[in-house]
């Protein structure tokens, strides 16, 4: 009887597992491609949000972008419509878009990159390596007054 449990819980358990895999990747915009290079954008509302946070383990680099009030202790805030180019180790520019959201998941081949974003006219860079395993870049800009409006 209680190999029959264990059976049936863990059963019913990877079903729950799975089921949750399915919602998380109905709530994923779709994916787009350009040349060899793969990737979604968005995370606006909380099921997204979270839907892109399981998702970003499968691509090997995830763009960040957020807001920080000047004023301390204030929460960072997420944003989007963020114009970005990816450059390649010799300056090449490889990719361009625009963020639909606070998150872009990307797969695009091994090899080190700059990453450009900017926001109101205010450019930020992070260097990245694409490799085995994931990598995060977080692009996080103060907000004053000027920017706010």
């Amino acid at each position: 009887m209680i190999k029959t449990s264990s059976a049936f819980l863990a059963t019913v358990l990877c079903a729950g597992v799975a089921h949750a895999a399915v919602k998380d990747e109905a709530a994923l915009p779709p994916l787009q491609s350009r040349g060899h290079i793969s990737w979604i954008s968005g995370g606006i509302g909380k099921t997204q949000a979270e839907a892109f946070e399981h998702a970003a383990s499968r691509y090997p680099l995830t763009l960040e972008f957020l807001l920080k009030p000047e004023r301390k202790g204030a929460p960072a805030e997420f944003t989007a419509a963020v114009p970005l180019t990816i450059t390649d180790g010799h300056g090449k520019e490889i990719f361009s878009a625009t963020s639909n959201g606070p998150f872009m998941l990307l797969s695009l081949p091994e090899g080190h990159y700059t990453v450009t974003a900017r926001y109101h006219g205010r450019k930020l860079e992070r260097r990245v390596f694409v490799g085995h395993g994931h990598h995060r870049a977080v692009f996080e800009w103060t907000i004053d007054a000027r920017m706010a409006t």
